[in-house]
């Protein structure tokens, strides 16, 4: 083999290699819900602000991507200690393999919690805290048959703990307090027979912390 077949050779094995490295592992979904994500929070002084769109999403800051068993989709969104005043997206709901949702020390973070949530059938761990977030905890949260933690502390959310959430097989852990919640203890939360379920609950007058057995 000639000097200047082998020359060639090496420059199209680095082209082809320096391509191959510099192609977005991110699903094109993926990134075109986190800017649709981007563009319904950020202003000029959160972090979000750097997900630029020429670059890989799985590279940006608070996204994590899973590997190659689940193409590189994004299983985690992390949002915190933020100037964000907004209620929470509903395109969360839009990426489909997210398993770690996390809007944490959010202070202006209003509304709901939004109901999308319900189609993230593989989260695992769900932590709305420390934001203003209002209304009653959504039966929803059933249908997230994979859900092992659950902290909803430190909001304005109202009225009892509903009985949907014994129909949630994993979980694990529960947190909900400093909220405006009213009523008894649910009886089902010594029921949990997968594994022991960690709960804390706080009123105006009291704080129950609990794990069954």
């Amino acid at each position: 083999m000639s000097k200047a077949t082998t020359l060639l050779l090496f420059l199209f094995f680095t082209l082809f290699l320096t391509t191959s490295l510099s192609k977005d592992l991110c699903h094109k979904d993926d990134k075109n819900t986190l800017l649709k994500i981007k563009k319904s929070l950020s202003n000029p002084y959160n972090n979000i602000i750097s997900w630029d769109p020429k670059e890989d999403c799985c590279t940006w800051f608070n996204v994590d991507c899973g590997d190659a068993t689940v193409n590189h989709r994004v299983t985690s969104l992390h949002i915190s200690y933020d100037q964000i005043s907004a209620q929470i997206p509903p395109e969360v709901g839009d990426l489909p393999y997210l398993q770690t949702l996390i809007f944490r020390k959010l202070s202006n973070l209003t509304g709901p919690i939004q109901p999308t949530i319900a189609k993230l059938k593989y989260l695992r761990f769900l932590r709305l805290s420390w934001t203003n977030l209002t209304g009653p905890i959504p039966d929803f949260f059933s249908q997230l048959k994979n859900l092992q933690y659950i902290d909803l502390s430190y909001n304005d959310l109202s009225g009892s703990i509903p009985s949907s959430l014994a129909l949630l097989p994993k979980l694990e852990y529960l947190e909900l307090s400093r909220n405006k919640l009213t009523g008894p203890i649910p009886g089902y939360l010594g029921r949990f027979q997968e594994k022991p379920l960690t709960f804390s609950y706080h009123t105006t007058s009291s704080m129950v912390q609990y794990q069954s057995h």
